[in-house]
């Protein structure tokens, strides 16, 4: 039993390893392929939310309907939904029609997301949950760390369309891992009793990571969609350059998920979460002050590291605070929050952008973080969690 375990952990860790490599080809260069085809920065800001819309609103659905139809089912319609739309994309020639089709990616992920989840929930043991995730979350910042800078010299020397088909390949690719996995048999016995996420033992800590989750993500959603416009017209850097953000921000996250993993295992998942996001805010406000782009880049990787150290103890707390049969609701609860502050963010930013000033968005997601911080006391303790 546990050679299958590892072997489906193993599938899952390379189908999530390609799905990230994807997705990192596309989606932080984003912004500027949309305003290649004429957007406008609000109308970026409206594109890049709208398809946040779509996944946000599939988020719980698809955790409840996971629960239902089984894991491994899920995630091989998610790969077969995400692998179209970038074949499609290196045909558009327009914004407006770059929309369904980022719409319908989007959506792929919202099938993935919670499914991944609830995997490595049921195969993880007692007190090494945050230290599994840690371990499985790294598949991300590796397809993160190469992507971004391999998308810019990508789009530099043949354009879009040859990022898009690549892309496009990979997840198709992906589809080999996803047919070998097999999803741990449930641990409890007898008759498995459907309670509903509306019970209200389960309804108040839903509320509260998903209200946690959309605080800081509309923050993070704040930064992401405007920084690389901001890039472009403050300092003028090639695409390359900006695509190296983010690889940056990948290499941070994969340092990071295997100590704060371990970490919230040993101290407590909630303490833990509190001390990484306690600097978040200072280190937003500095933003508009900083006249660099490598202080820019300093900053930015530090950011995304310290937030990337919350995702092992947010996600082990979820799996302790929820009986087994619950956790695909409770996955897409917690993606939905994380979905909708990826949709209000960049409507956010685009807004404060276009209309005030540039510093203006990185001020909102200091005070956005900032009230993350008295949330993340009221999360959950979790069962058999004796820390904090």
């Amino acid at each position: 039993m546990l050679r299958e375990f590892d072997r489906g952990l193993a599938c899952l860790f390379a189908l999530n390893l390609l799905m990230a490599f994807s997705v990192q080809l596309i989606n932080p260069l984003f912004p500027l392929y949309l305003k290649g085809l004429g957007a406008s920065d609000v109308e970026v800001g409206f594109a890049v939310s709208l398809s946040s819309v779509v996944a946000m609103a599939l988020m719980l659905p698809s955790g409840i309907f996971m629960d239902w139809v089984g894991r491994r089912r899920m995630l091989l319609l998610s790969v077969l939904l995400g692998a179209a739309p970038p074949f499609l994309l290196a045909f558009v020639r327009s914004w407006w029609m770059a929309l369904p089709l980022s719409m319908v990616f989007s959506a792929s992920f919202s099938l993935f997301v919670p499914t991944r989840m609830v995997l490595i929930a049921d195969s993880a043991r007692p007190g090494s949950t945050a230290t599994l995730f840690g371990l499985m979350n790294i598949a991300w910042p590796i397809g993160g760390i190469v992507a971004p800078i391999l998308s810019g010299f990508i789009v530099e020397r043949f354009g879009w369309s040859f990022c898009f088909l690549l892309a496009g390949g990979i997840l198709a690719v992906s589809f080999i891992p996803a047919l070998l996995i097999k999803a741990p048999k449930p641990r409890a016995s007898g008759a498995v009793r459907r309670d509903s996420p509306l019970d209200r033992r389960y309804l108040p800590p839903l509320l509260l990571f998903l209200v946690f989750h959309l605080v800081m993500t509309t923050a993070i959603g704040c930064l992401n969609v405007i920084l690389p416009i901001y890039l472009k017209d403050r300092f003028g850097l090639p695409y390359h350059l900006i695509g190296l953000f983010f690889t940056a921000s990948g290499a941070m996250t994969l340092i990071t998920q295997i100590p704060s993993g371990y970490l919230a295992d040993r101290y407590g998942e909630r303490r833990f979460i509190s001390m990484v996001i306690a600097s978040i805010p200072l280190l937003f406000a500095l933003w508009p002050l900083l006249r660099q782009w490598w202080m820019l880049l300093l900053l930015y990787t530090f950011i995304s590291g310290l937030w990337s150290m919350t995702w092992p103890a947010t996600l082990s707390l979820l799996s302790k605070t929820f009986p087994e049969e619950m956790r695909g609701t409770a996955f897409g609860v917690r993606m939905t929050g994380v979905r909708m502050g990826f949709t209000i963010g960049p409507v956010i930013a685009g807004y404060l952008y276009g209309g005030w000033s540039s510093s203006a968005p990185f001020q909102a997601a200091s005070l956005l973080t900032l009230l993350g911080i008295p949330l993340s006391f009221t999360l959950p303790r979790g069962k058999n969690n004796s820390h904090c």
